[in-house]
């Protein structure tokens, strides 16, 4: 018995080359529309992150000056605010450390090395200083860049961290 094979046409599932190049050239130029407004989205979420960590640690020492009724330390831990700061209470060993945060730039508006909680939870203002509740922590981009907004915290009366956007210095 003989089999035929008729010259039937098989499908075959794929993409053909022109359709991969055609999808590659539309998701670049995608990719190269979005990747600026990415930039900025990244880099608001790394200041948002940064001034939460900064009001986090502050609340943390009032709390924490108020629960061991001793005067706690918020201090920067170098130069800068924006190489880290430690939480202590000067007996203990430190309470909390924080680590430098690259391509930021956290500065305060009064100069302030330290802010220091008492034990009712109010900042305490040492002789020949400058008041900390006048200060204000400014997280900016270390280099400005468009679309990206800073955060401002504030030290309130009772020593309440508070935080909110501002301009960018």
């Amino acid at each position: 018995m003989l089999v035929s094979r008729s010259p039937a046409r098989r499908h075959v599932k794929g993409f053909t080359l022109i359709e991969l190049i055609t999808a590659i050239v539309v998701l670049a130029i995608l990719v190269g529309l979005a990747l600026p407004s990415f930039r900025s989205f990244v880099l608001n979420q790394r200041i948002r992150n940064a001034s939460f960590d900064l009001m986090a640690s502050l609340t943390l020492a009032r709390s924490e000056a108020i629960t061991r009724a001793t005067t706690v330390s918020f201090t920067k831990g170098s130069t800068t605010w924006d190489q880290g700061w430690t939480v202590t209470d000067g007996t203990a060993p430190v309470i909390q450390n924080q680590e430098a945060y690259s391509g930021l730039s956290i500065t305060d508006s009064a100069s302030l090395g330290a802010v220091s909680y008492g034990k009712d939870g109010r900042p305490v203002v040492p002789a020949g200083t400058t008041d900390p509740r006048l200060t204000k922590f400014t997280v900016a981009p270390s280099v400005a860049i468009s679309g990206v907004s800073c955060r401002i915290i504030s030290v309130g009366l009772s020593g309440v961290p508070s935080s909110s956007v501002g301009a960018c210095p």
